[in-house]
């Protein structure tokens, strides 16, 4: 009998025990990281009885060259919390301030568990309003500056965006396994830029309810934001806000549909605005079917007769151009006899062959210049800034090789036996030949300028939040090698024909306001029984001619012939830049 009760004891007392202990695990020992899951049980607890409304996601913002907010913009709102529908409270004073009748407000109400914002306002939302709400006093009631949620933003290729994802947010930081609702960076700066960029801390309204959803302690909303003096950092980028709407607008007016353009300031060779199409589909962003995350200013495509450029300052640095030597360009590349009429162009010097972008010349040209070197279209496009990758490459901090623009395509020039007809189309940037819009924007820079060809830039530096500098990124050349200057000359002037000649590629964009150099490119992408169904256009250049400040190169890819989306951005970009520096010059 003693010895039953002795056993039902100990065992009693092992079952208490393990209880004891288990309440001290979770309450003492592991309530920060409880179980397999690493929970942390005391923001669990708090999160139970406390209604949030974030303001600012905690992470770095990314500035354009003036300062200007790029990231997620901040704009004026008025945030509810749920009980004010249980108690009585200046309604209608609201509604007054806002222009949001008093039934509308209260049926916005309904359903609601969570902090939310007044939607349908007809009033403008000043500062003084802001005031005056707030001076009605009354708790859950909040008018203040909060960071937008819609994922529109201006350049969305390039800076990407940042998203709450648990699995990837534990993969990307193995150690962090407390996970709270954190963003990090998938797409563009803000992916390339997370270990600078990311939160150290949500900014929340914060107010403590009972189990009935009711306020605790006095009804205060308080408002929670990290202390970090210098934390989160900013990115101060290359980019002019005002420049990338206006190429944005450009792009969209001329319904560029597939494709991208690129703005680079010729003196410094920073990047100052990008643009890709078409916009991200931010619903279904990780689809395998859905490209629209790609950025095709950094994606390397066949470029047609832009291409004509680096075989032009070949030939010319080569000197195998002669002065009198004329081609007939009644032929086509391979020397045929061209059947249609309006394709035969007579016969041409070496000059009038580029600006009518003859192929034979070229083709011609192509074979005399690879016979010499089988690697000579790849060493021009080195000399002109156009092999790649052109973006910032270098070392930040503990990484040596850190780059600024997010999986940048990389060239390709020809691949196969030199002396087949495949190299005469490579000459006219065809077959194997590929490079991305940020490349050939580069190339009519480094053209424009002269010297050396530079990486482009598009993050000037790093700032901690009290504006210090913490890292300042230094001017980079691409290589020490580069066109002589005569040579370099020569070029711009066959950049500058193709605009001004009658029978130039160009000829369409002589009556601009700013004086225009650059080259047209068509490449065929998709043929059918013969003919061409689909073909990328290209137009890339620098302005004004005079005083080069501007570099930039368009593509509408795989368009019909007869789309002219390239051509109307061109000219878009162009009136507008020109109406933009007169109105902002001093």
């Amino acid at each position: 009998m003693h010895r039953r009760i002795k056993a039902i004891l100990i065992i009693i007392s092992l079952l208490f025990s393990l209880i004891v202990y288990r309440c001290l695990d979770i309450s003492v020992l592991h309530q920060k990281n409880f179980g397999p899951q690493k929970v942390n049980l005391i923001e669990r607890s708090v999160a139970q009885r406390t209604f949030q409304f974030r303001i600012d996601n905690g992470r770095g913002q990314i500035l354009d060259r003036n300062g200007k907010l790029l990231s997620a913009a901040y704009t004026p709102k008025v945030i509810l919390f749920p009980f004010l529908k249980t108690i009585d409270w200046p309604i209608d004073k609201l509604s007054s301030i806002t222009g949001v009748p008093v039934a509308k407000i209260k049926n916005q109400f309904n359903g609601k568990k969570e902090p939310f914002t007044l939607e349908g306002m007809t009033k403008t939302l000043t500062s003084e309003k802001i005031d005056e709400i707030n001076n009605l006093h009354v708790s859950g009631l909040i008018s203040m500056l909060s960071q937008d949620k819609d994922d529109k933003q201006l350049a969305e290729h390039l800076i990407g965006i940042a998203r709450e994802n648990k699995e990837q947010y534990e993969k990307q930081y193995e150690s962090d396994r407390d996970y709270k609702p954190k963003e990090f960076g998938v797409i563009g700066l803000e992916a390339q830029f997370e270990d600078f960029l990311k939160s150290d801390g949500t900014s929340n309204l914060m107010l403590h309810v009972d189990n009935l959803g009711k306020p605790m302690f006095g009804n205060e909303v308080k408002y929670a934001k990290p202390s970090n003096p210098f934390y989160p950092v900013s990115l101060s980028t290359t980019l002019d806000k005002d420049l990338q709407q206006i190429l944005e607008q450009a792009i969209d007016q001329a319904k560029l549909q597939k494709g991208a353009a690129v703005l680079i300031d010729v003196k410094t060779n920073n990047l100052l605005a990008m643009v890709s199409r078409p916009n991200m589909n931010f619903q279904n962003l990780y689809s395998s079917n859905d490209n629209t995350a790609t950025n095709y200013a950094l994606l390397a495509s066949t470029p047609g007769s832009v291409f004509k450029t680096v075989v032009a300052a070949a030939a010319i640095d080569q000197g195998i151009v002669k002065e009198n030597q004329m081609y007939n360009c009644n032929n086509n590349l391979v020397g045929k006899y061209e059947d249609e009429e309006k394709k035969r162009k007579g016969n041409l010097n070496f000059q009038q062959s580029f600006y009518e972008s003859c192929n034979y010349t070229f083709g011609q040209l192509g074979k005399q210049l690879t016979l010499k070197n089988k690697d000579m279209f790849q060493a021009y496009a080195k000399k002109l800034g156009l092999d790649g990758p052109v973006g910032w490459t270098g070392s930040v901090y503990h990484e040596s090789n850190f780059s600024q623009f997010q999986n940048e395509g990389k060239p390709t020039y020809f691949v196969g036996n030199y002396l087949s007809d495949k190299l005469l189309n490579s000459s006219i940037g065809q077959q194997d030949v590929k490079v991305s819009p940020l490349a050939v924007a580069n190339m009519m820079a480094t053209i424009a300028r002269g010297g050396s060809p530079k990486q482009v830039k598009v993050v000037d530096s790093v700032l901690y939040k009290n504006g210090t500098e913490m890292f300042k990124f230094p001017e980079q050349t691409l290589v020490d090698d580069y066109l002589a200057p005569d040579s370099m000359q020569q070029l711009r002037e066959l950049l500058r024909g193709v605009v001004t000649d009658a029978k130039g590629t160009g000829n369409r964009y002589t009556s601009l306001p700013y004086s225009l150099a650059g080259k047209s490119g068509t490449a065929e992408t998709k043929v059918v029984d013969g003919k061409i169904v689909e073909q990328n256009k290209w137009f890339a250049g620098y302005f004004p001619y005079d005083k080069p400040r501007y570099a930039f190169a368009v593509v509408s890819l795989n368009v019909s012939n007869e789309v002219t989306s390239t051509s109307d951005t061109v000219t878009s970009l162009i009136k507008s830049i020109y109406n933009f520096d007169k109105n902002h010059t001093k």
